[in-house]
């Protein structure tokens, strides 16, 4: 890895702008420091924290086993920088038997040492564990102890990375920790990222490509001249994650505290393989680019997670950066994979489950496809009971509420009117949704609607002023007692149940629309009004799985009412079955 001399100088200057906000660090845990000091000779103050009365750089010059890391320092000219500065430090050294030598060029060497240093003077009392500690290098060390080093115990119970502490020095400017082994950092997420190995191709790809590349010149070396005259670059770019950062997680960024989840190729396909399966068992289909999206704004956290609180028995919810549903028992994480990075923690999903609630985004459709049933489908799906037909009719023209971007809707109806067959107050339409579809040849085909297995939000659009009370509940095809009841409903002057044009109801919107976009782009100030769900009828409607194989059944939805006379009719809308968080 190259660092040029510019970012290393740029780097120091971060850290010691946040080396000064680290030397805030927490209350003491049970190690005090001891204010004794001899005059040349090491004090020994709990066999654990040795002080002595002189600066780092001559107690590093006069310990004949620190022999190499105290010229690594001097050639790199670390003791001639903290000179300089006249500011305490603290260093991380390893013992002759455990140094071992930076390789690669001048920069690279730089980077390993400076990774030994920091400007914050931290004693073990204000260590904390999961603290982290910027180095001169610009990259955090993290710091983790175990029950006994937050007991107060130091050797072998405090680690800097993965190097427990052996010793502990305190001098007149600072601290020398001597630990097991040089300080290894880890690789960014960004970097870590980029070099993913092809078997994790796809989910590379779709990290760097949700961004975009720009031609790094500074760091480009020229080759040559071509024909024109133009100098030929051994290119370098730069990637840029304008789809992270406009969320604030900028993964280069070493204040970074991130998780990530990692998807393999033969995971990924084998998810998208499942999610076909189950979307051809419904009846239904979902853009491959919309199921990837998900896949890549799941993979996100803006903190860090353990291997069981990604994945325990519980169904608890864990949000990603882009609000994506994390529920942490319908997948397979690897917990001896994790690695660790300098800004964040990464961990191998085994197995991918997406969820049913990003297959469907919402199921919705219209009662006036009544008109296109033949009479045996009339009397199947749409059975009256002191109910008779009126008509269809468009009650809203097609329209959009910005033109060229949305297309055009309309609300057009069917219309049902008292009937003869019985006393005006036991009305009721037990209704099988249905949808329409285009035949291959020609021509449209009435079908029923069949719906998935899971939690679902009820919503329908009738229209305002029918002054009248409803009761709405599902059945499911073979169960005789509904799966879900309403409330009794008044159909009365409210706009709630106008059309599909409620506005009560959250989440209500056809996806990726947003009326205060469409608004801020000169659209309709009816922008709210646009094909929502509805108005709110049952919080939560679940359906089994009737088979035991997780295919979608027919469900009838009774709408019963009580309260009608000869000069009312019923004007019904649409229905919409909104995936609950829990549909998952």
């Amino acid at each position: 890895m190259k660092y040029n001399n510019q970012w290393l100088k740029t780097m120091t200057a971060k850290a010691f702008a946040c080396g000064l906000m680290a030397m805030a660090l927490g209350a003491c845990s049970e190690l005090e420091d001891k204010d004794h000091y001899g005059d040349s000779t090491t004090a020994i103050d709990n066999a654990e924290l040795k002080i002595v009365k002189m600066s780092s750089q001559q107690y590093m010059e006069q310990r004949a086993d620190l022999s190499n890391m105290n010229k690594l320092f001097a050639d790199q000219g670390i003791y001639d920088e903290l000179n300089t500065k006249g500011q305490l430090s603290t260093m991380l050294v390893v013992t002759d038997d455990k140094f071992k030598q930076p390789e690669g060029e001048a920069e690279d060497q730089t980077f390993v040492t400076r990774s030994h240093v920091s400007d914050v003077s931290i004693s073990p009392a204000n260590l904390h564990n999961g603290d982290r500690l910027m180095m001169w290098h610009g990259k955090y060390v993290n710091v983790t102890m175990d029950s006994l080093g937050q007991a107060g115990h130091i050797v072998d119970h405090i680690l800097f990375n993965n190097a427990a502490v052996q010793e502990v020095v305190q001098t007149n400017n600072g601290y020398i920790y001597v630990i097991s082994d040089m300080i290894n950092t880890p690789t960014s997420l960004s970097d870590y990222i980029n070099n993913l190995e092809d078997n994790y191709s796809i989910f590379r790809e779709m990290v760097l490509s949700s961004g975009g590349k720009v031609f790094d010149k500074q760091n480009s070396k020229a080759i040559g001249v071509n024909e024109e005259g133009n100098t030929v670059y051994d290119s370098v770019f730069i990637y840029t994650n304008k789809h992270f950062e406009d969320v604030g997680f900028d993964m280069n960024s070493e204040s970074l505290t991130a998780t990530m989840l990692l998807y393999s190729n033969d995971v990924i396909n084998a998810a998208m393989a499942d999610a076909h399966e189950r979307l051809a068992k419904w009846g239904l289909e979902r853009s491959d680019s919309i199921i990837k999206q998900w896949i890549l704004d799941a993979a996100f956290f803006n903190k860090r997670y353990t291997a069981e609180e990604l994945q325990n028995s519980e169904a608890n919810d864990l949000k990603s950066i882009f609000g994506k549903q994390w529920r942490t028992n319908a997948h397979q994480i690897d917990a001896a994979s994790a690695t660790e990075l300098s800004n964040g923690i990464v961990y191998e999903v085994k197995k991918l489950h997406l969820p049913n609630n990003l297959l469907m985004y919402r199921l919705k459709d219209w009662f006036y496809y009544y008109e296109n049933c033949t009479d045996e489908q009339k009397a199947e799906y749409f059975k009256m009971t002191n109910m008779a037909f009126s008509k269809c009719n468009t009650d809203v023209a097609a329209w959009s509420p910005l033109p060229g971007a949305w297309p055009l809707h309309e609300d057009r109806v069917l219309i049902l009117k008292p009937g003869d067959d019985g006393t005006q107050g036991n009305l009721a339409l037990d209704f099988t949704p249905i949808k329409l579809s285009q035949k291959a040849e020609g021509g449209t085909e009435v079908t029923p609607f069949c719906i998935p297995p899971g939690s679902y939000r009820l919503a329908m659009g009738f229209k305002q002023n029918q002054n009248m009370t409803i009761r709405v509940k599902v059945y499911v095809e073979g169960q005789a007692e509904p799966v879900a009841t309403s409330s009794d409903i008044m159909l009365g002057s409210a706009t709630t149940y106008h059309y599909d044009r409620g506005a009560t109801l959250p989440d209500r919107y056809p996806e990726g629309y947003d009326p205060s976009v469409v608004q801020s782009m000169g659209g309709s100030s009816k922008s709210g009004n646009y094909d929502t769900d509805g108005g709110p009828i049952i919080d939560e409607v679940t359906i089994p799985d009737v088979h035991g194989d997780n295919s979608a059944v027919r469900i009838v939805i009774r709408i019963e009412a009580d309260n009608w006379n000869d000069q009312t009719s019923m004007t019904l809308c649409h229905w919409c079955l909104r995936p609950t968080v829990n549909n998952y």
